[in-house]
């Protein structure tokens, strides 16, 4: 897939996700675009994973950098995780600033 076509997924991905609450946006969303996602780790490697929202079939990329390793050191692959982040201005990953497993 291409950028282009990962970022206008990545779009499409966010707001039908925003419709069936599975990203939920922030008080500052114009600013700062803040995501909440909820699914399941494709693939994780360094500072990169890819999630499976519950909502989407369409993977997510999501930036690790900005997170402490403590959160995602452990993570497999199916792991069920909450990702707390922003969308970059590329719009063709989120930002992580929060991972948590989910729990049932």
């Amino acid at each position: 897939m291409s950028r282009r076509g990962f970022g206008k997924a990545l779009a499409v991905v966010a707001i039908a996700a925003a419709l069936t609450s599975t990203l939920s946006v922030g008080t500052g969303a114009a600013q700062d675009h803040s995501v909440r996602i909820e699914g399941r780790v494709l693939w994780i490697a360094a500072e990169t994973m890819v999630v499976a929202p519950y909502a989407d079939s369409t993977p997510i990329k999501v930036d690790l950098s900005r997170v402490h390793q403590d959160e995602y050191m452990g993570l497999v692959t199916d792991d069920a995780v909450v990702v707390m982040g922003t969308v970059s201005n590329e719009r063709d990953r989120v930002i992580a600033t929060s991972v948590q497993p989910l729990t049932s």
